[in-house]
C-alpha cells in the first residue's frame, strides 16, 4: 500500500505543496 503524504485543498496541492515529494510527483519527476 501506498502513503499519503499530503492533504490540502486542491488549489494549494498544485501551486504551493508542503512537501517536496508532492512537488515532484505533480511536475512528472516521479511517478
Amino acid at each position: 500500500l501506498g502513503k499519503l503524504i499530503e492533504f490540502d485543498k486542491t488549489e494549494k496541492i498544485f501551486t504551493t505543496p508542503s512537501d517536496k515529494r508532492t512537488e515532484d510527483y505533480i511536475t512528472g519527476r516521479f511517478g
